[in-house]
Formats: structure tokens, sequence, C-alpha cells
């Protein structure tokens, strides 16, 4: 998973536009199996601040996060993640330091800008394949951190236990660095490390183990050579397995007549390679990582046309070629900001995430770092980055040995809300529960769904989508009416823990960029929001009659909540029993003597049985109506009959009524009656009466959930995917929009989550520029369809 944003630094008021790119583990290759991305904005102190599940559309993961009700400002992160990664925990979901800054700087929101101390630190070491062994050379890898949890520069000697100086060490990024010495038998050592500020440690390097086996990794360009070394003669049945994103890359029984095998870096995959020495029962006996540079990258190149003055239009040519010459297919975001206000990036790209960041555990301070060069000190520090961070994603020997984890969390294909029943009363509560159904209504769209209760009470409801926020129904129902004294729980969401948040580098280095950034909101003046002072202001208006809806003005009888309150009906049924002319007997409804069709909110609600014998579903299936009475659109019969062909009606139990009848009876706003002699007025087909429901909205709805009995009644709002929201840009196409007098001074000048290759691999982006005469940043991140990253960081200068 990588999370391409727009920026990595926000004022308060922006939007974070962001795009998630999912892809194969193995391969690469873009994926949107799972029908959710889950993105968590969290501060300093690692406390949910905003979640937003992301639908694929189109396999794009694409949303927004707004900032303006942010109320603490400085380092944030977020989190990316489906729920099938889980199944690997934390560790591996993506994560992303951003700096939001307050508009304007108090005391209350000021960031604490002060120089990090450290008062102490530690400092870890790994030898190379695990092991020390006495009489060969060694490598040994450390890594120091601070007592605050961040990386740290030493500098010092090891010796041995005649304090003796064996060796220097000094960090050569992030904290990491590598020694090398051979150890004696007998001799312990130990390392004294100086911190950056004068103060010294002491600590001691692990012990030699000459029983071991371990793997030993001399590194070239083009190749790396494997060797096992240990203080005894190597046992039998020793095998070698090396794989690369779960890719078996070499897997054989080591062969003692040849002191090292040498491996070709162009013939195996670009990114982490895992080296693992197994024993003959398929045990771990030693373990290193190699990176290796392969050609996983697509050839990006962009054209620039038209200049950057004042509201101009800039065209952007961007092609795309495989490693193999071919054009690339597939798909990319793209963002443009204004380098004077928006300081450069500080996490990694996506080349960074997917060869390096998510296979590894932990935080990486600043990925793009060891790619930004070939140069033998990145060279170096990569390894040592490889040696001291561990590595675990993939349990090789269980897999050798045959032993699968099966996963917990499944491939998300949507949304889903489980839950349990009770029964009440002192006897029988978990009896013949089978028996009855739960019933889901969503008022705001006009659907419901069935499922059926197991044994002991539990239900599942899934196969929909719908936007968050959106409120769920539930109500369980038996073959005759509803299960009396039945409580309904609702399994709540379950989110994961993200553990460790990654820290934002300090430096004073973007406070230049803050300055310009506040300047051009300085400049929007009176244009922006957020800078905007008005005086109180009264409006008065006479209150105008509501006007009446088409049912209210046709109905031969009307009742309001209030009048529905005080009759004392505990469900719509009871209270249409108690309406003059309609008659309720052996389970089904008529009105005097002819079926009545029924209304919800304008829409003609379909009866279950209908429903189910045209789509094929069973009665568990979908429910939903999407017929518009009131323009006379309506093609089918809801209620309790429908046009037979004959002229007549055909007559439907209770057991095959609309859902309708299922809502709660808080949730109902008025029910309007429409005599048959009016009815043809309000459905053109229609012969009978129509009962017209109509549900209570806003506020209204609002307080009538509050107060609804939870007996019986269970109100659900799991959290829904996000509306869609388009990226907005003024365009300065005529002479009347360039002259405009509304100043444009956008730090994000142009961002577009999913901008698609043609078939020649070739992709043109239009954008104009801002008021600011400034060189722009733009950057470029996606996946082709073969797995190649596409990557590209470039500037475009002002004449």
């Amino acid at each position: 998973m990588h999370l391409h944003t727009d920026k990595d630094s926000y004022i308060a008021g922006d939007t974070i536009w962001l795009r998630a790119h999912c892809a194969d583990a193995a391969t690469h290759r873009p994926v949107a199996a799972s029908r959710y991305v889950y993105v968590e904005l969290r501060d300093d102190r690692g406390s949910l601040v905003r979640r937003i599940k992301l639908l694929s559309r189109d396999s794009v993961y694409s949303g927004y996060l707004p900032t303006q009700s942010l109320e603490r400002f400085g380092d944030y992160s977020l989190t990316a993640y489906t729920l099938y990664m889980r199944n690997q925990g934390p560790d591996y979901f993506f994560k992303k330091p951003l700096t939001i800054w307050p508009y304007q700087e108090s005391r209350r929101t000021q960031r604490n800008t002060s120089v990090r101390k450290v008062s102490d630190f530690d400092v870890s070491f790994f030898p190379e394949g695990g092991y020390l062994i006495d009489g060969y050379d060694c490598c040994v890898a450390f890594k120091a951190l601070g007592d605050d949890g961040g990386s740290v520069e030493i500098t010092g000697v090891v010796k041995n236990d005649r304090d003796e100086v064996v060796d220097t060490l000094r960090t050569l990024h992030g904290g990491m660095g590598c020694l090398r010495f051979t150890p004696h038998t007998g001799e312990r050592y130990y390392a004294e490390c100086t911190m950056a500020g004068g103060k010294t440690e002491r600590f001691d390097l692990p012990a030699s183990n000459n029983l071991a086996c371990v793997l030993r990794v001399l590194q070239t360009e083009r190749d790396f050579t494997v060797m096992v070394q240990s203080g005894r003669p190597l046992p039998k049945g020793l095998r070698l397995l090396v794989h690369c994103r779960g890719n078996l890359c070499y897997f054989r029984e080591w062969n003692d007549d040849l002191p090292s095998l040498i491996f070709k870096r162009d013939k195996l995959p670009g990114g982490v390679l895992q080296i693992l020495l197994l024993d003959k029962a398929g045990n771990a006996l030693s373990e290193r990582l190699v990176f290796n540079r392969g050609e996983e990258l697509a050839t990006t190149d962009m054209q620039v046309r038209g200049t950057l003055k004042q509201r101009t239009k800039v065209t952007l040519a961007v092609t795309a070629t495989d490693p193999d010459g071919g054009p690339a297919a597939g798909d990319f975001s793209i963002a443009v900001t204004d380098r004077a206000a928006v300081p450069a990036a500080t996490s990694g790209s996506i080349y960074s995430t997917l060869l390096l960041s998510s296979e590894l555990r932990g935080t990486i301070e600043t990925p793009d770092w060891y790619f930004e060069g070939r140069d033998a000190a990145r060279v170096a520090a990569l390894d040592a980055l490889l040696l001291t961070q561990g590595w675990r994603r993939y349990d090789v020997p269980a897999a050798v040995r045959g032993e699968y984890a099966t996963p917990a969390y499944p491939l998300e294909v949507g949304q889903e809300i489980a839950g349990r029943i009770n029964k009440g009363g002192l006897w029988n509560r978990r009896k013949k529960l089978d028996r009855y159904e739960m019933r889901m209504i969503v008022p705001r769209w006009h659907y419901s769904l069935q499922a059926p209760i197991d044994k002991e009470g539990r239900f599942a409801l899934n196969g929909f989508d719908f936007p968050d926020s959106t409120l769920y129904v539930l109500r369980p129902a038996a073959a005759k009416g509803l299960l009396p004294e039945a409580t309904v729980k609702v399994a709540r969401d379950s989110f994961p823990e993200v553990g460790t948040l990654p820290r934002v580098p300090e430096t004073d280095a973007a406070n230049p960029y803050l300055a310009q950034a506040r300047h051009y909101i300085e400049q929007r003046g009176q244009t922006d929001m957020r800078n905007v002072l008005i005086d109180t202001v009264v409006v008065t208006h006479r209150i105008r009659q509501e006007m009446k809806s088409p049912e209210q003005r046709l109905a031969s009888n009307s009742w309001t909540a209030e009048q529905i309150k005080e009759s004392g009906a505990g469900t719509i049924l009871e209270c249409l029993a108690r309406m003059p002319g309609i008659k309720v007997s052996d389970y089904s409804i008529s009105y005097r003597g002819t079926g009545a069709l029924f209304v919800v909110d304008g829409q003609l609600e379909e009866p279950v049985d209908m429903q189910a014998s045209a789509s094929g579903f069973p009665l568990t299936g979908m429910v939903r109506s999407s017929r518009n009475v009131s323009r006379g659109a309506a093609s089918g019969l809801g209620g309790i009959a429908r046009p037979d062909g004959l002229g007549g009606f055909t007559q439907f139990t209770l057991a095959q009524q609309v859902m309708c009848l299922s809502y709660p009876l808080e949730m109902v706003s008025r029910i309007d009656l429409i005599d048959s002699h009016d009815s043809a007025l309000y459905i053109p087909w229609a012969k009978g009466a129509v009962v017209s429901i109509t549900l209570k909205k806003g506020k209204e709805w609002e307080d009538a959930v509050a107060l609804m009995p939870s007996v019986d009644v269970a109100i659900a709002s799991p959290l829904g995917y996000q509306t869609p929201a388009e990226f907005y840009a003024p365009a300065y196409a005529t002479e009347k929009a360039r002259r405009s007098m509304a100043p444009d001074y956008r730090t994000t000048l142009y961002w577009n989550p999913s901008v698609e290759f043609d078939e020649t691999g070739r992709a043109t982006v239009e954008f104009y520029t801002s008021d600011a005469p400034a060189d722009y940043d733009i950057t470029i991140e996606g996946i082709t369809q073969t797995g190649k990253i596409v990557c590209r960081r470039s500037t475009v200068t002002a004449d």
C-alpha cells in the first residue's frame, strides 16, 4: 500500500487530497480485490483525529481529508490499510508523516519548535547472519536511538577485554552503521560510543557462538556472493533458500564442496531478497537480507508546453515505457504544487514504499535518501538498514514444512452489519431463534434487506454499500408479525491499533515556506473564508405556510405524528387497523374491500415476494424501490395488490407485504390515505386506495432516533464509504476570466488521482498557473499493469 498526497505540509483550512495505490505484494501489479481502503489521520500523540473509508471506483481508491476543524497543529500521520492487510499486523501498514500549521500562531496553537534534546541513548548490535564466529572476519551492524525513540548520530571504538582497540565505528545514516573485526577465542568485546553533544556510554557486543551456522554475503554492483561459516563441521542436509516478496528465486541443498555461491543481480527481481539457511527439518539457522536494484521502474518522460506566466495554461505530456521498451499501461496520480510555499516532501516515494518500507518492520527515516544515488556511502547505509531492521513478513520455515496459517481477516467485498438477538422473559431466551429473521431498513435510500437468524441468535446482513453517516434500522421479525420482547445487539466496528507513528524530522527549512504560504492567504484577503470578519446581521422573514405534497392534497384522511402518538398504536400495522375503512383480517389488509398500494416518501413499495420472484433472489435478498410515483413512472405494483393483467388485482398476505410495515412508528411523520376515487390522480393505473407514509427528516429524524426504545429496534451507523469530491482549480480560458479581480494564490495548483495512459503509453494533463510567479514541483506516482513503478519528481522553472 502506498498513499500519495498532494503535499506533505499544510496550512489549517487546506484539504489533504490523497490516492491509495494498492499492489499485489508478489507481482506489484495493481489490485482492488479489497473493496475498501481505510485511511486514518492521527496527531503526534497517536490519537485518532479522523478515519475515512475509500471505496474502489474503477479500481481507484481516492479521497480527501479537510483540516478546517483541527484543534491542535504540528506533526500528524496518515495510516492506510485494507482489512486483509490486518492479517500481517500494523507493522506493515502504510504510514506517512504530515505537518499541519495553524493559519495564525497563538499560544494555544503554537507548535513546539524547541531544539530536540536527547539526554540518553542506546545502541543495539546485530552480527551478520545472527552470530559472531571466532576466527572469521565478522560484520556487525548497529543502530543508535535516543530516549525519545528517534535516531542519534554517534562515533566510537570497539575494544576487547584487555581494552585494546580493534575497530572504530561511526553512524552512516539514521543512527545506523557497520563495523568489521575478527573475534578471537575466549575474548569479549564492547563498544565505547559517544553521542553528538559529548556523552559517552559503554555497550557490550554479543558473545561468539562457534556452534552456529551463519550466512555471510559479499556484494558488488553486479553480483553478490553467499557463504556459510561455522566453528564446527557443517551438518548434513543444509538447504539455501532465496526469495523476493514470496517469489522463490533459489532453493537447493547446500554443497559442502563449494565454498560459496555467486548470484547475478540481473537474474533476480528488484527489492529486498531474503536469504535463509535451513536445516533438514526446515528450521531457520541463519538469515540475511540483501537489496537488489532490479528493473522495477518504468521509464518516465515529461514534456512541458506553455509558460509559467500568471494565469496561463500549462500542458504536461507524460510518456511511460516498460523496461522491455513497450508502452506502459495503467494510470497514475499527479500533484503540482507551488515550490515557494510547499517544502519538498520528506516522506518516501512509491518506489521506496513498495521496494523497501513495506517489506521492513518499523519506521524508516527518509527512505528516499537511500535511492538518491549509488555512491558507496548510500549502498553501505542501505545494507546497515537491512542488517538492523527486523523482518518477519514471511514465515518461510513454516511454509517449507507445509504449515499455513488461515487468514483471520478475509478480503472485504462489501459492508456488513452483524450482531445477535435475545428473547425477553424468563424462559426460552435462546430457543427456536432460527425461526425468525432480521430485517434492516435504510430510510434515506428506501432500501431494505433481510437475513436469517441462527439458533444462537446471530445474524449478518451484507452485500450493500452506503456512504458514511447512513442510519440503519434493524428489527427482528417472524412470519406472522414482529418478534415480541426481543433485544437487538449490533456488533461494533473493529479497527486495529496502528502502533508507533513516524516522527517528522525536525528542521527549520520549512519556515520560509510557511511564511510564503501565509502570505498567499493574506493576499487572497476577503475571498478566503478563513480571513473574513463580518458584522452581526439580523435576518427577519415571515414564516411561510408549508406547501402541501400531492398525497396530502388528495388524501381523504390524514394522521400527523402527534395524532399517531395519541392513538396509542405500537406499530404501523396497528395504526392502520384503527383507520376508518381499513380492515386487517386473516393476515391481509384491505380498504373497503379493495387492496391498497403503499408509498413511502413518494416511492412505490414493492411486495417482498414480487421483488424476489422478479430478481431471482430469495426472501432474504434485497428489496429496493426505485419508482417515483409523483412522476407517473410506476411500472409495477406495490402494497398488497398488483394488476393481474385481467383488469383486477392479486391479493397478498401480510407475510408478502412491503417492508414499510416494519418501520418503527417513531420514524413516521404522517400517514395519508388516498381513497380509490382519487388514487388514479396519484397513480394512473391504480384502482384501489393508496396509503402514503412520510418519514421524518433532519432534526426531527435525529430526535426520533434518540428517543426510540431499544427493545425490538436497533439503530446502527457504521463507517460508510466517503462520498467523492473533485479537486477544484480555476480555468482561465477566456480574457474575462484572466482579468478577474479574485486573487488566486493556490499552493496546490493541480491534483488528479487517476490519469490514464493511452495505448501508446502517453497521457496529457492541463492546468492553469496562479497569480504567483513561481517554480512548480510536479510529482507523478503509479503502477503499470505489468507491475512496474511510475515515479517522477520534477521541478518546472519559470523563465
